[in-house]
């Protein structure tokens, strides 16, 4: 059977400047908060109002560029060639996990490189904040990288530790704007516990928190998550709204590291990547990441029968059978390397609206009901990506899963009132 909620079987428009002490966003933001998508629309981002309006502020300043290779304009131009070639002086660049070129497998550290006479300094290697000797050669940081909307994709870390840096060196800060691919409505998650903060989970927000990464630099600025004062300055978007999906903003889609090549797979992300702490593969060896899960021991259509249909509604599911491989800087060992595994395939129907980490918590219910001595080994990973030791405990049987989605629920709801100050967009 095919069809939502099934699964089958076959094999410048604004430069916002934020003071230290003051937050009116809609009284100085001239962001437009009516406009209806229609065919062949695109959405303008940041970047574009940066380069065609540079502003005055920075003429002979020497720039800092926190990109990687998703900071290209829509033309195909990368930002730092379109900028020198309007004269403005680059002077370094600064890249974050995966290198900046986007290439390099999850967790693997980045050296120091070069680029046109510019140097590169990565984030992700011996440092992973910039360091005062690197700052020395800049008068102030610009921040262009596609996210996915995750806590535990580490960019918005990077990001949070440029701020934190430039607001002890005093230097400003301007974010370039972009879409969230999971749109800007669902919230999903329980907030970071403090005790759990890494690199992989740096802010108190949900796993899916439907923040612009401008947006949430705001929120990190305003709830004091970056201390001291920082002049940060947000280039805003053109025609987003926060019911979009990715298709709807017009707008290619650049793979933002090895493992999330479309957008599809962004979306699933929040949820599928948690499954990565449980033992199951979650697509990982394939050449659809995060849009499969499975194991060599599993009956998919029994698990998938079980979920409820809430989790379904935007979604359809399709068993398969499929063997993970070693794919040399996307995933060199996947989980279940070589071994047959039967798993399904999920098919998005409303992006915007699957509830990813939703999905992937029934899931994981459904498997411990079902396989409690296979899917979890003792592991902090997972507690780390989920920001609360709640899930490991209901995997051990300490919590029922009804008090872990109360305490979700709780979360979300606290969060969606605690970021409404922050939203700068329709």
């Amino acid at each position: 059977m095919r069809g939502r909620g099934s699964f089958s079987s076959r094999i410048r428009p604004a430069v916002f400047c934020l003071a230290p002490l003051l937050f009116s966003f809609a009284a100085i933001t001239n962001t437009p908060r009516s406009h209806q998508a229609s065919p062949g629309a695109r959405v303008k981002l940041g970047n574009e109002s940066f380069v065609a309006q540079f502003p005055r502020e920075l003429q002979d300043k020497r720039l800092g560029l926190v990109i990687n290779h998703t900071a290209v304009l829509p033309g195909g131009t990368p930002l730092y060639r379109a900028l020198m070639d309007k004269g403005v002086d680059v002077r370094a660049i600064f890249s974050p996990e995966h290198g900046f070129t986007g290439r390099i497998e999850g967790g693997e550290d980045v050296g120091d490189t070069g680029l046109e006479g510019i140097k590169i300094f990565s984030l992700y290697g011996k440092t992973r904040r910039p360091t005062p000797e690197q700052m020395a050669h800049i008068d102030a940081f610009v921040y262009d990288i596609q996210d996915v909307g995750t806590r535990f994709y580490t960019y918005i870390t990077t990001l949070k530790y440029v701020m934190e840096a430039a607001a002890r060196a005093g230097l400003p800060v301007y974010v370039l704007d972009r879409p969230n691919p999971t749109g800007g409505t669902l919230v999903e998650g329980p907030l970071l516990e403090p005790r759990y903060e890494s690199f992989i989970g740096a802010l108190p927000i949900p796993i899916r928190y439907g923040l612009t990464c401008g947006e949430l630099a705001a929120m990190m600025k305003g709830q004091g998550w970056v201390p001291g004062n920082i002049d940060l300055n947000l280039i805003l978007m053109e025609g987003w709204q926060r019911h979009f999906s990715w298709q709807d903003t017009g707008l290619p889609w650049i793979a933002t590291s090895p493992n999330i090549p479309t957008s599809d797979a962004a979306v699933a992300y929040p949820g599928t990547g948690l499954l990565g702490g449980i033992i199951l593969n979650q697509g990982l060896g394939t050449e659809e990441p995060f849009l499969l899960w499975g194991a060599p021991w599993l009956d998919p259509e029994d698990v998938a029968g079980r979920l409820p249909p809430a989790v379904l509604e935007e979604v359809e599911l399709e068993s398969l059978v499929y063997t993970p491989r070693s794919i040399p800087g996307k995933s060199a060992d996947p989980p279940y390397k070589d071994r047959v595994c039967h798993g399904m395939r999920i098919h998005l129907q409303e992006r915007s609206r699957f509830p990813s980490v939703r999905f992937s918590l029934e899931l994981i219910r459904v498997l411990k009901e079902q396989y409690p001595e296979k899917i979890y080994q003792e592991s902090n990973s997972l507690t780390l990506m989920f920001g609360t030791e709640d899930l490991a405990r209901f995997l051990r049987g300490e919590l029922a899963f009804s008090a872990l989605m109360e305490g979700v629920n709780r979360d979300e709801e606290l969060f969606l009132r605690k970021r409404r100050p922050y939203l700068l967009y329709k």
